[in-house]
């Protein structure tokens, strides 16, 4: 049994994006990296595409990176003033405001690096 998110069944996609970012750290067993978003100075967890060769990703680099966005489809534990946020899906949320989101429900929250270059 896989321990990644099915995200078809599990996550809704809600937009792909590019930023700036610093990767800070990296697991390469779970394909994940810990990074921090340039512009709003926030760190954030995201996962790595099985498509990217993770030993291109440096740690202390920074890179402008093209991510995937997903919510959570199970929202019973989320705040009332949340809900919208996370059950209106054709609403286009700006980057940030998932970011700063990822800080209060990280569970609720997916970030997929798909590609990424250096600046």
């Amino acid at each position: 049994m896989s321990t990644h998110p099915n995200h078809e069944t599990d996550w809704n996609y809600r937009k792909t994006d590019q930023r700036l970012i610093t990767v800070k750290t990296k697991n390469e067993k779970v394909r994940k990296a810990a990074v921090i978003d340039i512009l709003t100075n926030l760190p954030f967890a995201i996962e790595i595409s099985q498509s990217i060769n993770m030993d291109n990703l440096q740690s202390g680099k920074e890179y402008l990176a093209r991510f995937k966005v997903y919510t959570s489809k199970n929202i019973k534990d989320i705040d009332p003033e949340f809900l919208n946020f996370f059950d209106v899906v054709d609403v286009d949320q700006a980057i940030e405001d998932f970011i700063k989101a990822y800080w209060i429900y990280p569970s609720k929250i997916r970030f997929e690096l798909v590609e990424f270059e250096e600046p």
